[in-house]
């Protein structure tokens, strides 16, 4: 929400539509106090919150609509389809907004079974419905997947990075130093099934198992999987080696996370941009990660950092240990990806969106 409000404070104003729980607590306060339009909340999407919230959430849409005149909704998601419906029919602007590959991130969340089939066919629906919309409505999407599944590159749809580092918030690149000691590897992100936290234990305990204590492993996040990752850190004997600090939000805390780290690693099975790899670059860190959605993009194709196959355990502890052993090589790749993230700041990338959304036009900063 960062980035979405950086984008409106070019704007008179800005509405955030969204679930609004009873709960009073937050993560940490949006930025810039814009207006929020609540609607009813519900703690999981599923058949029966869509059925049991519709009525309640097209009310709370078409009566904050009064209050808009432009309408930038992410998806694909059911209420997304309904409050493009309900902004058109009040002739408000609409834009649309694709963080992530849709069908690869609910196939990463749902079991094998006839439960699974139907979601994925439900999703499929919803994701062509989307697809239908972005070829009559401009269309803002992130990561180099998205913009190929969405026919680009062609007028109207605009290949988006999302940031939240400022340029003041980027780190020059140090000297180049070999890593003698024990190698600190981190990972930021939610401790979810599409990031395959699973993936990088397997991983570690490889390495662990070759040099014991050389390896250690920061995951600074949380997510309906932690409990079973601390389960899986026992089974394997990480105790020692892996921390599981929590959820940090942006700013000098998280900062202090990655300038302690050697090594920032991605373990995803779908991403569209990940934010985390341009504050990895910002902060001169070294970067293996699986190659899925943006991520080559991010890391300019293997030159900001190593990619490897998703799923293949071997592979990324190989990849973790051969650019801890090449000092050359983890230099070069830090320098390019400082050179990336200077043109990838919340400065650079929310004007180049602001852009769009005011004239329809696809700007500079792409993914």
């Amino acid at each position: 929400m960062t980035f979405v409000c950086e984008v409106g404070s070019s704007f008179s104003g800005l509405t955030v539509f969204a679930r609004q729980s009873g709960d009073a607590g937050a993560d940490f306060p949006l930025p810039g106090s814009p207006a929020v339009a609540g609607l009813p909340y519900y703690p999981v999407l599923s058949p029966g919150a869509l059925a049991g919230n519709a009525v309640g959430t097209a009310r709370a849409m078409w009566r904050h609509l009064d209050d808009v005149d432009h309408v930038w909704v992410f998806g694909p998601h059911p209420f997304g389809l309904l409050l493009v419906g309900l902004a058109a029919a009040r002739r408000r602007r609409v834009t649309l907004g694709v963080r992530q590959e849709t069908l690869a991130y609910f196939a990463s969340r749902t079991r094998p079974g006839v439960r699974r089939t139907a979601v994925l066919l439900a999703v499929r629906l919803m994701d062509a419905a989307w697809r239908l919309l972005a070829r009559r409505l401009p269309t803002a999407v992130v990561g180099a997947s998205n913009e190929e599944a969405y026919g680009g590159p062609r007028a109207g749809l605009h290949p988006m990075s999302i940031s939240l580092i400022r340029q003041r918030d980027l780190r020059p690149v140090g000297p180049r130093r070999a890593l003698t000691g024990p190698v600190e590897l981190l990972t930021v992100g939610r401790i979810a099934p599409e990031k395959n936290p699973m993936l990088m234990l397997d991983a570690l305990a490889m390495l662990h198992s070759r040099r014991p204590g050389r390896f250690r492993l920061t995951w600074v996040g949380d997510g309906e999987l932690r409990s079973a990752v601390r389960e899986r850190v026992a089974e394997l004997g990480l105790e020692d080696v892996v921390s599981l600090p929590g959820f940090v939000p942006i700013g000098e805390e998280l900062m202090g996370f990655y300038r302690r780290a050697d090594l920032f690693v991605l373990s995803s099975i779908t991403e569209g941009l990940p934010q985390v790899l341009i504050e990895a670059q910002a902060n001169a860190v070294p970067i293996v990660a699986t190659d899925v959605g943006g991520v080559g993009v991010v890391l300019d194709h293997g030159r900001a950092g190593v990619l490897v196959p998703s799923g293949d355990t071997v592979a990324l502890a190989e990849a973790i240990d051969g650019l801890v052993a090449d000092e050359e090589r983890r230099f070069a790749m830090v320098r390019r990806g400082r050179e990336l993230a200077e043109m990838r700041t919340l400065e650079e990338t929310s004007a180049a969106a602001a852009t769009f959304l005011a004239t329809g036009i696809r700007q500079g900063v792409e993914a």
